[in-house]
């Protein structure tokens, strides 16, 4: 094996196809709106509930869905989800939510 070759697979690995490095991405604006330990909790629990709820309402729906409108819609179940968690959020547990400021509608 080249040099070359030994390079491009070693940035390929660490940077470009690094899927470790792509969820602690996706984690990097769940992190940066916690201030307290109570917040990062609720926090990661909405999280969580926002991916099991997701992800269940996307399989019912896979093979009811036609090609061609199939993202569209799964980003509009994610999107509705999200936003009915948020309010839900807001609504019971608002003190808890006061904290994280820059996913609210304040």
């Amino acid at each position: 094996m080249r040099a070359s070759q030994l390079k491009q697979i070693l940035a390929d690995g660490a940077w470009r196809q690094n899927t470790g490095l792509v969820v602690l991405l996706g984690l990097c604006p769940l992190l940066a709106v916690t201030n307290t330990l109570i917040n990062g909790l609720a926090l990661g629990l909405a999280t969580m509930l926002t991916l099991m709820v997701s992800n269940l309402s996307v399989s019912a729906l896979r093979g009811l869905l036609r090609p061609e409108i199939r993202i569209p819609a799964f980003v509009l179940i994610i999107a509705s989800v999200v936003t009915v968690i948020e309010l839900l959020m807001h609504a019971y547990i608002f003190t808890t939510c006061s904290g994280c400021w820059a996913y609210s509608f304040h």
